[in-house]
């Protein structure tokens, strides 16, 4: 049994970045209470707590431009979290990493970037899971497109996606379930992932961005899967 831990990266037009991205890790069941306990160790080191509250969460954009519980920490001590981040990322025989990007400056007129993101995510972690295997999907409750993923979900099992040559999801099971981020370590690593995909996309600038992609390359975090559309 898998669980596919999700989140989202939304485009920032006025940045320069038009990708919408949905991505996350797919671990068995039986290797979260490792992975979980590797994240909860850096949150002792961190905040000198392991409580799952908003004050010692890793949110990805927060540790990068130092805001709210990273604010008084150092940029050195703030990419040593992210190369421990990564780290656990990159444990390929335990933690599978997928994405779908979204190009929305060459959608056609009318189509939803969300639904398509989360419809080709479902795929990619459709495609990853073995034939006689199970997963469940848990996403960020703070995603305003959560309802719309539970009934597109719904659809992808009983009729299949709606992508060129569609899939009839058969090995995600049950519902999308949510949970608040800084309830579930495992979220927030889902979080770091894809944060670390939009840095292909747009890249980050400056010192902080420069120290960022040299993190980024001590570890290999080349997706399982993953689907660029449009072309």
């Amino acid at each position: 049994m898998y669980v596919a831990y999700f989140d989202e990266v939304k485009p920032n037009p006025k940045e320069g970045q038009h990708r919408y991205l949905v991505g996350g890790v797919i671990v068995k069941m039986g290797d979260i209470v490792g992975i979980e306990a590797m994240m909860t160790e850096l949150s002792a080191d961190v905040f000198q707590s392991t409580e799952l509250i908003p004050a010692t969460e890793f949110h990805a954009s927060y540790i990068y431009n130092k805001k709210g519980p990273f604010k008084e920490i150092s940029a050195p001590k703030r990419l040593e979290i992210f190369r421990r981040i990564v780290t656990i990322l990159s444990m390929r025989e335990k933690v599978k990493l997928a994405y779908a990007c979204i190009n929305t400056d060459k959608l056609y007129s009318g189509t939803n970037p969300a639904e398509q993101a989360f419809m080709h995510f479902v795929e990619r972690v459709h495609s990853i899971i073995e034939a006689n295997a199970f997963a469940i999907l848990i996403g960020d409750l703070d995603d305003q497109q959560a309802k719309n993923m539970v009934a597109e979900f719904s659809r992808y099992r009983t009729r299949g996606t709606n992508s060129r040559y569609g899939t009839l999801i058969t090995r995600i099971v049950d519902s999308v379930h949510f949970c608040r981020s800084h309830h579930s370590r495992m979220i927030q690593l889902a979080d770091a992932y894809v944060f670390t995909v939009s840095n292909l996309y747009s890249p980050r600038k400056g010192w902080m961005g420069e120290q960022f992609k040299k993190v980024l390359e001590t570890a290999n975090l080349f997706p399982n899967a993953y689907k660029e559309w449009p072309k």
